[in-house]
């Protein structure tokens, strides 16, 4: 059978010479060339003109050289992807995602347009393509998403970097040194993974290197948190036996050590320092139990509170929880003691200053010292002192040695043994 041409056909030069109405004419042409397309599309086993794939026509191929063509295209594409970041390379092979061309899914497409759709659907489709509105054939891939997961996982662990608190140095001859935080780097990997879906699926991924953009992690204590700090407000110290009451000291002082409070900030001791138990390291000794003596873990804890209870005093912060033991302590002066007790009694203060306060704790083994370190203009050029009239505590601010300011805190009474 002969194949009409119809790429040559000029449609108003045949009605000219021929004399034909445009009407008769044009439905004798339709019908001619879908007749002849589709004929001749139907006895063909390749590609028919115009189908195309990444600007490369692939009309006239077999089944087979299409496969072929496909294949070596996808191969072009699926390179290794490759990450930067700091100075580094990572790479996923295809291989390790699965990741895989559905090169038969378009040698299918390829193969079935202009067929298969019946006489007009495919006389449409062949004369579209034969007269240059050719058809872009798809080519997609698959990869598995889990082993993607597990493999940026991978890359996430040689970018991720935790965060460094900033903290404080106090010197032995009073200096104070802030140490500034360092700031952490954090992979999204969700973000990642979803980035990479459309350029996988759809074999665009960029011939460079794709750059990561970890997320900032800041540490809790910031560079700022300390760049004002510059004194010690308060200190206070009182002294212990070594032994298993002096370890527990320890042990509740060092959950104290370097913590912050910023402006407006409440403090809770039991919440910083945690359970008394024995899975914590405390030890059995000596408690004061509903008015008894006793023995019990955590004996001793009640001096750290009681001593940071002083120098939170001394620092001009603002105690807004405190509770007098049952019986004077022998460690410290009357009224200035604060106990606590595992989810009854608790020691809270708050910072009412403009900047933010810095707590350290030292436990010699012999002596206990909290120091309160902050900004010395908080306290705009005033000193503070505790004073007891015998039954009442007061706190006392002095500047340029006149009191400004005369606190009354609290009247205690105990019980005697």
């Amino acid at each position: 059978m002969q194949i009409l041409n119809v790429e040559n056909w000029d449609f108003k030069t045949i009605l000219k010479a021929k004399g034909i109405p445009l009407v008769t004419a044009s439905a004798v042409l339709v019908g001619g060339v879908s007749m002849a397309a589709s004929n001749s599309v139907a006895e063909s086993d390749k590609i028919i003109s115009g189908v195309n794939y990444d600007g490369k026509d692939i009309g006239g191929m077999t089944a087979a050289q299409a496969k072929n063509f496909f294949e070596q295209s996808a191969a072009q594409k699926m390179k290794p992807l490759t990450f930067a970041y700091n100075g580094q390379e990572f790479q996923i092979q295809p291989q390790e995602i699965n990741w895989t061309a559905k090169v038969n899914d378009a040698v299918d497409e390829a193969e079935s347009y202009g067929r298969g759709k019946g006489l007009l659907g495919n006389f449409g489709e062949q004369v579209s393509s034969l007269m240059g509105n050719g058809h872009e054939v798809k080519l997609a891939a698959v990869y598995d998403e889990d082993l993607l997961n597990k493999k940026i996982d991978e890359i996430a662990a040689q970018v991720d970097t935790q965060p460094v608190n900033a903290y404080c140095n106090l010197h032995s001859n009073g200096m104070i040194e802030p140490i500034p935080g360092v700031i952490g780097k954090k992979l999204n990997r969700d973000k990642l993974a979803e980035s990479l879906k459309d350029p996988l699926n759809n074999l665009t991924m960029p011939n460079s290197a794709i750059n990561l953009e970890p997320e900032d992690i800041e540490p809790f204590i910031r560079t700022e948190d300390v760049a004002n700090i510059d004194t010690i407000l308060g200190e206070y110290t009182t002294s212990y036996y070594p032994g298993d009451r002096g370890d527990n000291i320890w042990i509740a002082s060092s959950a104290i050590d370097d913590k912050i409070l910023r402006p407006g900030w409440e403090f809770s001791f039991n919440t910083t320092v945690g359970p008394r138990t024995y899975e914590a390291g405390y030890k059995p000794a000596g408690v004061i139990i509903n008015g008894q003596s006793a023995i019990d873990y955590g004996g001793g804890v009640c001096q750290v509170s009681s001593t940071l209870y002083n120098a939170v005093l001394l620092a001009g912060l603002t105690p807004t929880e405190r509770t007098p033991h049952y019986f004077q302590s022998s460690y410290i002066g009357y009224g200035r003691d604060a106990t606590v007790a595992d989810g009854q009694i608790d020691f809270k203060f708050r910072n009412d200053l403009p900047h933010t306060v810095y707590l350290k704790a030292e436990a010699t083994g012999s002596t206990l010292t909290m120091y309160v370190l902050g900004t010395k203009a908080d306290l705009n050029g005033q000193t503070i002192s505790i004073e007891n009239d015998g039954s009442s505590l007061y706190r006392t601010y002095y500047k340029d040695g006149q009191v400004v300011k005369d606190e009354y805190l609290h009247t205690d009474q105990y019980y005697t043994k």
